[in-house]
C-alpha cells in the first residue's frame, strides 16, 4: 500500500543566504517564498524546484562546508536533465563550474552525469537518464510483478 505520494522538499542549512539564493537562481531555481522570524530577518526561504518539489535554506550555518561523502548522513541531490551538454554550456555560461571533471561515456547505471556544488558544498549530481538505463529496467520488472531488482555491477 502506497501512503506517500512523492518528495516534497529538502532542507539545507547555509552560511550566505544570499550567494545560495543567487546560485540556485544561476540553474534555474528561484526563490518564491520568505518566511521571516519576528525580528523581520529570514527564517526560511524556499526554491521552486517544481509546483510539488522545493528547496528550503536555512540561514545562518555554522562550519565551512557540508561532510565528506562518505559521512554519514545526505550525500547529493541528483537533478535531471535531457541534454547533459547543454546543460553544462549553461551552467559555465553563468559561471558554475562542475566540481570534478565530466567522464567520457555512460556510467554503469547507462547514465551520463556530471557535478558541481552550491556555495556550501552540497554535493549536486546532474544526470541524462538513458531510455534503457538500469533504474528504467528495474521499475518496468517492478510493475511487471517482478519484485524489486538486485544486479551485481562488479
Amino acid at each position: 500500500m502506497k501512503i506517500f505520494e512523492s518528495l516534497g522538499h529538502l532542507a539545507f542549512k547555509v552560511k550566505d543566504l544570499d550567494a545560495s539564493v543567487a546560485f540556485y537562481d544561476k540553474i534555474g531555481f528561484p526563490e518564491f517564498l520568505r518566511l521571516l522570524n519576528d525580528k523581520g530577518e529570514p527564517w526560511i526561504v524556499y526554491i521552486r524546484i517544481t509546483d510539488e518539489l522545493f528547496l528550503e535554506l536555512f540561514p545562518k550555518g555554522v562550519g565551512d562546508k557540508v561532510p565528506e561523502a562518505d559521512r554519514v548522513g545526505l550525500t547529493h541531490l541528483c537533478l535531471t536533465t535531457n541534454d547533459i551538454d547543454e546543460t553544462e554550456r549553461r551552467l559555465q555560461s553563468v559561471g558554475i563550474p562542475l566540481s570534478r571533471p565530466r567522464k567520457a561515456g555512460r556510467g554503469v547505471d547507462g547514465n551520463r552525469g556530471m557535478w558541481i556544488e552550491d556555495p556550501d558544498g552540497h554535493r549536486i549530481e546532474i544526470m541524462e537518464m538513458a531510455p534503457n538505463c538500469i533504474q528504467y529496467q528495474a521499475i518496468a520488472k517492478l510493475k511487471a510483478g517482478k519484485g524489486p531488482d538486485v544486479l551485481k555491477l562488479h
